[in-house]
């Protein structure tokens, strides 16, 4: 759902077909798997440990002499193959899908007819807002006003209209009308027979980047710089997530039917719930050493609780 109302937010104003539309989806499918694994990989390894809990298999297991850490050796392998292709969807596979997510966009815009719907809120044309009345079938609409609040922007009425798309380039071309631009002291009044108004909608940079041309603008000065570093920091920390978190299946997983009843979903939540909040403080605020500081806490935190809780007793 969030996918398909990202989706829907580009395409307010263009126009794609349905086929166009799948494609945008599965130009966004490697994030959104990229966070469904390790949920789904980590409540799968904990509800498994507590179904052989209540099923009476592990203590089983333990009174024969099993020791719990056989369980961390048994998981590790799957854990590091997990991670490993975390690593490959979010540094290669995301960044890919991202640029041509972005190229694809850039190409429709260049040939993309304007879609504007009468009587419609929020429409937007470059550094514009538009509003109109009643539109016609040959891309020409009738008591258009269009509002920019840029610094040469202002205020647009026009009886007349015709929008076209040439190259790229939004053309607006407005006729019998008049514009307000506010001054310091006063709003300025223009009345006009004929205006053209051009305004690029290829507003899109940075297209034609690499896996690592696309990770390098997290190391200088840019416009991205900021949410580039704090997504390189957070896909680095989940995709460590299934390795780090080793200790905690056996932790929520291993019980004792007798005395322990079964909150395993409930407890799981609670820890992935902590995970992302403290993931998303370090992305935001220590992103650099974050990625390298926060993975290790997260495993020396599941060790001590796993040596405290689990095996001092079984």
């Amino acid at each position: 759902m969030v996918i398909f109302i990202r989706i829907a937010g580009v395409t307010f104003v263009v126009q794609i077909s349905f086929f166009e539309l799948l494609s945008l989806y599965f130009y966004t499918l490697p994030l959104m798997i990229f966070f469904v694994i390790p949920l789904s990989f980590f409540v799968a390894c904990t509800l498994s440990l507590s179904r052989l809990s209540f099923d009476y298999e592990l203590p089983v297991l333990f009174a024969l002499g099993m020791n719990p850490s056989k369980i961390i050796k048994i998981f590790f392998p799957i854990a590091a193959l997990v991670s490993f292709s975390l690593f490959i969807l979010s540094l290669v596979l995301t960044p890919l899908s991202d640029t041509a997510y972005r190229q694809f966009l850039e190409e429709r815009k260049n040939s993309i007819n304007i879609n504007l719907q009468a009587g419609e809120f929020g429409q937007k044309l470059g550094d514009w807002l538009v509003y109109v009345q009643k539109s016609k079938e040959d891309s020409s609409y009738e008591n258009i006003v269009l509002l920019s609040f840029a610094k040469e922007g202002g205020m647009i009425f026009s009886d007349n209209a015709k929008i076209v798309n040439q190259m790229g380039v939004m053309e607006a071309i407005l006729e019998k009308g008049s514009i307000y631009r506010p001054k310091e002291d006063f709003v300025e009044k223009i009345l006009f027979d004929t205006l053209i108004i051009r305004s690029s909608i290829t507003a899109i940079d940075e297209v034609d980047l690499g896996v690592i041309g696309y990770w390098k603008r997290a190391f200088y000065e840019n416009d991205r710089q900021k949410k580039t570093l704090r997504n390189l920091s957070m896909y680095v920390m989940m995709s460590c997530f299934p390795l780090v978190s080793l200790f905690f299946f056996p932790l929520l997983g291993v019980k004792n039917p007798r005395y322990q009843k079964n909150y395993t979903i409930l407890q799981a939540m609670g820890v992935i719930g902590i995970f992302y909040a403290l993931m998303y403080l370090f992305a935001s605020y220590l992103p650099l050493l974050g990625m390298f500081i926060f993975p290790i806490i997260w495993l020396l935190l599941g060790y001590l609780l796993f040596e405290r809780v689990i095996k001092k007793y079984y």
